[in-house]
């Protein structure tokens, strides 16, 4: 069985970033673009200039996440970076601000994916924890997320397993035993999750 790697996004990677986001890949055209953009902006927006928006981000240089690989070919990704970088955050109810946070200071993880042949084998903890020493070596005071909240959700649970409902922005109990800690609960099934980096 091949090993799993997890790989920071470098200018060299965009073909096997492209390969990820293509309209046959793992994430079929998201481009890792939501969150980059004020909604009106990626409204105003197709694919093609999605696409193309990311492209010049990889190529120049610009933090925008890890990825997961087995044998080259991408299985994984986590859209992470400082919180500036991404726009829609500012107006989410979500991702508010704690009285006194600095955003300059935090680093966000907006996005995480995984190729079904790739899961319940630890590899979602694996592309975490290179995000979290990644943020750490850029000198950031903590990483938070905006995971699904799925704690209290026996219904959802099979065989006592884990939670099978699908969400990009990750499960608390997989930030958790990362060694976030939630600091509080939002909306209605989401949860503000944060590892000091100090």
């Amino acid at each position: 069985m091949s090993d799993f790697v997890t790989k920071v996004v470098g200018p060299q990677d965009w073909p096997v970033v492209g390969e990820l986001f293509e309209p046959k890949g793992l994430v079929e055209n998201c481009w890792c673009t939501y969150f980059r953009m004020t909604a009106k902006e990626r409204s105003a927006c197709g694919t093609a200039e999605r696409r193309d928006a990311l492209r010049d981000l990889v190529v120049g240089g610009e933090r925008v996440g890890v990825l997961g690989l087995v044998d080259g070919r991408p299985v994984g990704w986590i859209g992470v970076g400082p919180r500036p970088g991404f726009a829609r955050l500012e107006r989410s109810r979500a991702a508010k601000l704690l009285k006194g946070d600095d955003p300059e200071r935090i680093w966000s993880v907006v996005c995480l994916y995984l190729a079904r042949d790739q899961r319940h084998q630890g590899n979602v903890r694996l592309l975490v924890d290179r995000a979290v020493q990644w943020a750490r070596e850029e000198k950031a005071d903590l990483i938070e997320a905006y995971p699904e909240d799925d704690r209290a959700d026996r219904a959802d649970r099979v065989d006592g397993g884990a939670v099978e409902r699908s969400s990009f922005h990750g499960r608390v109990s997989t930030f958790e035993s990362c060694g976030f800690t939630v600091i509080e609960p939002r909306l209605q099934h989401r949860a503000l999750v944060r590892k000091d980096l100090r």
